[in-house]
């Protein structure tokens, strides 16, 4: 299992990844609008494949990248 905590200055909020090593399967929960490049290069460089995206709530302060996250990995 790999886990990592990505932070986002702007909206002081939280991305995490987790992947499954062996598959590359991998995760992204909260995902930020603005950092979908910063997150799409991490993916690339540990080789991983972005199977799903999760929201645990509303953000109220930024909007999702969820969508674009998936658009790009499909």
């Amino acid at each position: 299992m790999l886990f990592r905590q990505l932070f986002d200055p702007t909206t002081s909020t939280y991305t995490y990844l987790f992947a499954d090593q062996g598959t590359k399967v991998a995760v992204l929960v909260d995902p930020v609008l603005e950092q979908v490049e910063r997150d799409l290069k991490l993916l690339t460089e540990l080789e991983l494949q972005l199977r799903y995206c999760l929201e645990t709530h509303i953000h109220a302060d930024h909007i999702t990248g969820t969508v674009q996250q998936l658009i790009i990995n499909n």
